[in-house]
């Protein structure tokens, strides 16, 4: 118990407080009138260990699982960009087109060229034909016939690299109406009508907001103790009340900059009109600790102190200053002001009651009870 918790324990009972009206005197000793009284009856609890969970807390985001920049595979012109930001768009829908007059021109110039390997190949056949059957005659030698056979092998083979090159280039008029990949919303536009489109240079950024998740950047040491399917906690910006996912990402490598590791955690599908890049605390249970626990409806505040009513062995109650801890469920943690075994007033009201109150302990109840009861 450290000082200043002891300094304002003996100012509490040299001022009274727990009798809250009462007189100095009245909160040193039990009063006339609470001597004479009828016992009151009342349900108390001992004080007893109990285990808090030891959590860590990191900052994260919200992020899409599924993100697409938006590039041209063309260079050339902008045209019918007609999308916002902000705009929901379908798989499939075309989000921009480039300008295909080169390609039209390069697919003319491809066709151009595989015509004339098509026709060549037609003149390498017939003087194959005919040396084929001059050489059978003995009237041409071998090596002219040899090399009219390779000429005739080369227009073959110039006739299929024609033929690519011409499919490639009726397959790139396909590209020039870009579309979208998923479903999702553009969350970002780089570029409008005109502006000229360069191979990979991104125009347009889609986000699936349908499937959000949370990641955050985590030390070593806490990375070490995370496991995929490990339940955390989350506060979102936005959100009035915590959040559970589920861990389903852990990047083992390290980011060489900031030494941490990334980790995703998955979030409920209920929720809606979370943003990406909104703000989230993720907390991380990687232990417990025990210390004295109290059933949370045995606190009381009396001018602002807050406190319990302790049963004495004279069956009075006292009012005592605690120091609370943490809250977990319908517990409080103690972090000074009881010892363990020491009963405590859970019921009736302790509002209702005064320092040196005589009581009737009517029931003990079990500390994993205690507040269950009182839902019930």
């Amino acid at each position: 118990m450290n000082k200043p918790f002891l300094i304002a324990m003996t100012l509490l009972v040299a001022l009274g407080l727990g009798a809250c009206q009462d007189e100095t005197e009245q909160a040193a000793k039990p009063s006339a009138q609470a001597s004479q009284a009828a016992p009151v009856e009342v349900s108390v609890a001992q004080v007893s260990l109990g285990t808090v969970p030891l959590n860590i807390v990191v900052p994260g985001a919200v992020v899409p699982d599924e993100q697409a920049q938006i590039a041209s595979r063309l260079m050339g012109f902008v045209h019918d960009l007609h999308v916002k930001e902000g705009d929901y768009v379908r798989k499939g829908q075309v989000l921009f087109t480039i300008d295909p007059t080169d390609v039209k021109s390069q697919i003319a110039q491809a066709e151009a060229a595989y015509r004339q390997a098509k026709a060549a190949l037609a003149d390498a056949l017939a003087d194959y034909e005919r040396f084929k059957k001059l050489y059978k005659e003995e009237s041409v030698s071998k090596q002219q016939f040899d090399k009219v056979r390779l000429q005739y092998q080369v227009a073959q083979q110039n006739l299929a690299a024609a033929k690519a090159a011409f499919d490639q280039a009726r397959a790139q008029m396909k590209y020039a109406r870009v579309k979208a990949p998923f479903d999702g919303v553009v969350v970002k536009k780089m570029a409008a009508n005109g502006d000229l489109a360069a191979p990979g240079k991104p125009l347009l950024v889609l986000e699936n907001l349908e499937t959000m998740s949370v990641k955050t950047e985590v030390a070593s040491d806490l990375y070490a103790r995370l496991r995929a399917g490990d339940e955390a906690t989350m506060w979102i910006e936005g959100i009035d009340h915590p959040v559970k996912g589920e861990i389903y990402t852990l990047v083992s490598a390290a980011d060489p900059r900031t030494r941490t590791h990334t980790v995703k955690i998955t979030l409920p599908k209920a929720l809606k009109n979370i943003n990406s890049g909104t703000f989230a605390r993720v907390s991380f249970q990687v232990g417990e600790r025990q210390t004295m626990m109290i059933p949370a409806r045995a606190v009381v505040v009396r001018a602002g102190i807050t406190g319990v009513f302790v049963v004495d062995q004279d069956g009075r109650v006292h009012f005592r200053m605690i120091r609370p801890g943490k809250r977990i469920g319908d517990k409080v943690e103690v972090l000074a002001g009881l010892s363990l075994g020491e009963r405590i007033v859970i019921s009736p009201n302790n509002q209702l009651l005064r320092n040196g109150d005589a009581v009737k302990v009517v029931e003990t109840v079990d500390m994993d009870t205690a507040d269950s009861k009182e839902g019930a």
